[in-house]
């Protein structure tokens, strides 16, 4: 008869234990290996990345000092000394001048300046300290001073000597023509070497098998790096030296792109140390992980693998639900042990999910908000900044045309002629009022309290939005009493507020009708004025009206609003202890009223924005048969400064820039100097400051003209020193005016 066979149960922990054991040993060694051939192989690229890095970091750096010797070598050609000296045609004035105005005024590693005509002649100067003479080195650079001859700049390297230069060669071609070329010699020194070194690399330059410059600190490894360099190229391994107990790696090139093996070349050496070690270090972390794992891991499975069977599909389950993004699944908890907790910890991580999802989709939204009017922001400063140089460039040709204009006014003309003159003037003037106004609104001011003409700021915004108003078919009807009381506040925040508004009424305007109109009036009602403005859009729907305050709210198309506009107006006026309020009827237009409190006391002079200060009287009694230096870089301001001075019997002197200035006051002293502070090269500032410390004379009798008068720096240097200035555009008479002033007060 048949025995039944009797069956062996194995448990599922059992199973589940001995599959995981099995795993747990088979995949780190597994991993092990292969991880240990992967980080030998991403070693080796890694240290070939590095190199190539460095290399690309050292050829990158090289490439932009030679741009930038060549930039700054360059503007030597068109220095006006230079061109004096070129056109005097003199060996020793040449040689004197690049050893004195050359050399000695360059403070870095430049040993030798030549001057090489067309014709080959060879004029030049080197420091104390250089070993080569300028014909040495002047044959050595013999092909960069042929690209040079035949109007090429040209850079690279050469050998002279026992070192290595940097050459830069630059053609001098005055206006008559290509004259020579001007050739310098910078040493390649140790520490010019560190300047260009990249990180955990060492560089050494070579030339005929020595070499002429290293950043390595042992200068005895010098030759043991051509030796095994050397020992690399005649057996054919894979070039890895070994200094000091380091493996470096190498690689080398010609610093003037050349691939002769008797120009000056390079030799780049990245340690490779930090890796080896770092790839150990690695390999036994990683051993000890996977040990500590097998052990830890083990252990977790045995005990979680008895308490959790039961509930591990649901709880599979409801993870892939929440894998998916739903947070509503729940875990029925049919248990009071763990696997009861962990269903009820499920469930409350769902809930907090849930929660968490919806307050992240609410903070990334104004975070996106937030974005939008910060990018705006930036737009909008960027702008500001581009119309205030705009106005300050336009003041320059403005004095110009204002003072030629009013010149012709003088002379006898028919009426139609004058008539066109005055227009002319007038138009001008306009000009300049507008153009003040720009630099003030463009100006950042800081949170002021001053008493504020509420119908000047009013007649400034105006001047600036006339434009967009006209072109918008809008017109403005202004109802502002003469004797509006003046308010206490920030002009300039309530220019800001003024624009908003105005603005968002012409948007509305012109999208809703052909002509528009807004009514701008002003009434003082017990100790508040009362400022409204009405316009004949289409107003404001009722839902809207209790939100347009708010931030980031905004009715406008995307892109074409912030809804940050009227919520900064309310913030100044609230600031101001005022009231900003709107009414509308849909269809019918809306009207903004602000409500601002009447300056406690009655002040002596009220604050203007856009005004532009008047230093000077008009009319001055009249000298005649002074000297006088006119500095400006416009040439039609010194032409108009001169034929003003002149006409008054004045001795006149003009200089295009400081540096002329400076050679002229050289020669003659004068009884005032009328100077710009703003100009290329040596500006009025630095000009005043070389007069001071040179103890000049002509310090006492400087008058500033500039056309930035909003310019912090500038005004800062006029209070410190005490001085005047007279702001452009002006008018002929104010320009004699303050010349007059200046020979009271001078010192002669």
């Amino acid at each position: 008869m048949d025995v039944p066979r009797r069956s062996y149960r194995v448990s599922l922990q059992a199973k589940v234990m001995a599959v995981v054991v099995a795993v747990l040993v088979a995949l780190p060694v597994v991993t092990l290996s292969i991880v240990d051939l992967r980080l030998r192989r991403q070693m080796e690229l890694d240290a070939d990345l590095a190199l190539a890095t460095a290399r690309g970091s050292f050829v990158q750096a090289l490439d932009v000092q030679s741009r930038e010797l060549v930039v700054r070598f360059r503007t030597g050609t068109g220095d006006q000394r230079f061109l004096r000296i070129l056109r005097l045609g003199d060996a020793a004035t040449m040689q004197d001048f690049l050893r004195r105005a050359v050399l000695d005024e360059l403070r870095d590693d430049t040993e030798l300046a030549l001057f090489v005509t067309t014709a080959r002649e060879v004029r030049g100067a080197k420091r104390d300290q250089a070993a080569v003479t300028p014909e040495a080195f002047a044959l050595a650079a013999d092909s960069f001073i042929q690209l040079a001859l035949r109007g090429e700049e040209h850079t690279g390297s050469v050998s002279v000597g026992g070192s290595a230069y940097h050459v830069v060669a630059i053609p001098a071609a005055p206006p008559e023509g290509l004259a020579g070329a001007l050739v310098f010699g910078i040493r390649i020194t140790d520490t010019a070497l560190q300047s260009v070194r990249p990180p955990s690399a060492e560089i050494l330059v070579t030339a005929g098998g020595q070499i002429l410059a290293s950043t390595l600190k042992d200068s005895s490894q010098n030759t043991a790096v051509l030796r095994q360099l050397a020992d690399s190229a005649t057996t054919g391994r894979d070039g890895m030296l070994l200094l000091g107990g380091q493996r470096y790696k190498p690689v080398t090139g010609a610093l003037d792109g050349g691939d002769s093996r008797e120009s000056v070349r390079y030799v780049l050496l990245a340690s490779t140390e930090q890796r080896l070690a770092a790839f150990e270090q690695t390999r036994l972390r990683l051993l000890g992980l996977s040990v500590a794992g097998i052990l830890v891991s083990a252990g977790v499975v045995w005990y979680f693998v008895r308490r959790i069977t039961r509930p591990l599909m649901e709880l599979r389950d409801s993870a892939e639900a929440v894998g998916r993004g739903d947070f509503s699944h729940r875990i029925e908890r049919i248990s009071s042990d763990e696997c009861g907790e962990l269903a009820e910890a499920f469930n409350q991580m769902t809930t907090n999910l849930q929660t968490s999802r919806a307050e992240l989709e609410r903070a990334m939204q104004q975070v996106r908000l937030t974005q939008e009017q910060l990018i705006q922001s930036e737009k909008l400063s960027a702008v500001g900044q581009f119309v205030a140089g705009v106005a300050h460039e336009l003041n320059n040709p403005l004095t110009a045309v204002v003072g030629f204009s009013e010149l012709l006014q003088d002379m006898p003309t028919d009426k139609t002629t004058r008539s066109h003159l005055d227009r002319i003037a007038k138009s001008a003037h306009r000009c300049h009022k507008i153009v003040h106004s720009l630099l003030s609104f463009a100006r950042q001011h800081p949170p002021e309290r001053n008493p504020v003409d509420l119908s000047r700021v009013i007649d400034d915004v105006l001047e600036i939005m006339a434009y967009d108003l006209r072109t918008s078919n809008v017109t403005v009807t202004r109802e502002l009493p003469s004797d509006l009381p003046p308010i206490m506040g920030d002009a300039h925040q309530l220019q800001q507020v003024f624009i908003n508004i105005l603005g968002n009424a012409r948007q509305a305007m012109e999208s809703f009708q052909r002509e528009g109109r807004v009514v701008v009036r002003a009434r003082r009602v017990n100790g508040t004025v009362v400022l409204e403005f009405q316009d004949n859009g289409p107003g404001i729907k009722p839902e809207n009206l209790a939100r347009i305050f708010d931030p980031f709210f905004t009715t406008k198309p995307v892109g074409k609003g912030t809804g940050l506009g009227l919520s900064l107006c309310y913030g100044i006026i609230q600031e101001h202890g005022g009231k900003i309020s709107a009414r509308s009827d849909p269809g019918q237009g809306a009207t903004f009223a602000i409500e601002l409190p009447v300056a406690a006391v009655k002040p002596v002079a009220l604050f203007r924005t856009g005004d532009s200060p008047a230093p000077f009287p008009v009319k001055e009694r009249t000298v005649s048969g002074r000297s006088v230096l006119v500095i400006d870089d416009e040439v039609w301001i010194l032409e108009l400064a001169a034929e003003l001075l002149r006409a008054d019997g004045h001795r006149v002197e003009t200089a295009q820039g400081g540096e002329q200035a400076l050679e002229v006051l050289g020669r003659q002293n004068f009884d005032v100097i009328v100077s710009d502070w703003k100009m290329p090269g040596l500006n009025g500032i630095r000009l005043y400051e070389h007069l001071r410390a040179t103890n000049s004379p002509a310090v006492q009798r400087v008058l500033f003209m500039t056309g930035d008068v909003v310019s912090d720096t500038f005004q800062d240097f006029l209070r410190t020193n005490k001085l005047t200035y007279l702001s452009k555009p002006f008018a002929t008479g104010e320009f004699r005016a303050a010349v007059t002033r200046m020979f009271g007060s001078a010192t002669v």
